[in-house]
């Protein structure tokens, strides 16, 4: 890890606080806190981010929704999501796909979708508000969305995916839960790599992949840099078109002492999201990504 605090990088959902935060927590320096509290109700996350009576969004003043409602609301909210991007007009479609998300998930507390959508834009978020306060509260209603998901789907991967996610960010932004967050982060995303490799891109491969790279070793974490290599190539084997699993895989691999090896998957990583540029926003986050770390390894 490249400081105690890593920066915000959207490779994998959940970035973990660093090891001297976690290291005072180990030796009594510092307080811990628990990663998790008991959920508010779904009603009063929905109503949380409700916009004030008169204000813009697709819910401001709209009556309470019902189950047939929550098709037409999850495409909103998924619409609402696609427009993410640099800039305050995109973090406000995200904060309103959020509010669309739980709105779905208050009118039929037996479907899941709303909650995973939820979690998903309010990680995002926690990647990318500026203010240190938004951050807290977008990682924090990420993590009580998640935990509402598995608590209604036990087995669905896809709620431990997105539970491990926005522990992370929440570890980042709150590093005194980064200890008791890690194991919590580490058996879900195992979770959801054993029975949906594939999801998100390799998401869980990748995200295996960065926790061991990223975190301290024991007896702090579970950081282990070869494993990391060795999920990241997971990662890549399934998805290598995803610029963020090479970039994953450039990141194990120079932290395993293959730093000119790195640089292989981070110019294939810069191709492929250059390719990607004109239909998906996260793309220029990718190819900034790319274009900083070659920079930094500087010309071979």
């Amino acid at each position: 890890m490249r400081s105690p605090v890593p920066p915000r990088r959207r490779l994998a959902p959940g970035i973990l606080a660093g090891p001297l935060v976690i290291f005072a927590c180990v030796l009594g320096t510092s307080g811990c806190a628990s990663a998790l509290r008991e959920p508010r109700p779904i009603a009063d996350l929905a109503g949380e981010v409700r916009p004030k009576p008169g204000g813009d969004g697709p819910d401001s003043g709209a009556p309470a929704a019902t189950p047939a409602d929550v098709p037409a609301i999850l495409g909103r909210a998924e619409a609402l999501y696609a427009e993410r991007g640099p800039g305050e007009r995109a973090l406000e479609s995200v904060r309103m796909a959020a509010r669309e998300f739980l709105r779905a998930a208050a009118a039929d507390g037996t479907r899941t979708d709303g909650l995973v959508g939820a979690a998903r834009a309010r990680v995002w978020l926690a990647d990318h508000e500026a203010d240190p306060a938004a951050r807290q509260a977008s990682a924090g209603s990420a993590v009580e969305a998640a935990q509402w998901c598995g608590r209604i789907a036990p087995l669905d991967r896809e709620c431990d995916y997105w539970f491990g996610a926005a522990l992370g960010v929440q570890a980042r932004e709150r590093p005194s839960t980064a200890l008791n967050a890690l194991p919590k982060i580490e058996a879900a995303f195992k979770r959801a790599a054993d029975a949906l490799p594939a999801l998100d891109e390799a998401g869980p491969e990748r995200a295996l992949a960065l926790l061991y790279v990223r975190a301290p070793g024991w007896p702090a974490g579970p950081g282990n840099p070869d494993l990391g290599l060795k999920h990241a190539r997971a990662a890549v084997a399934l998805r290598p078109d995803y610029p963020p699993n090479q970039l994953a895989l450039a990141e194990a691999l120079a932290a395993t002492g293959g730093r000119e090896a790195a640089d292989v998957p981070r110019r294939l990583a810069l191709e492929l999201a250059r390719k990607l540029a004109a239909g998906d926003p996260d793309a220029p986050e990718w190819i900034a990504e790319a274009e900083a770390d070659l920079e930094r390894t500087g010309p071979k």
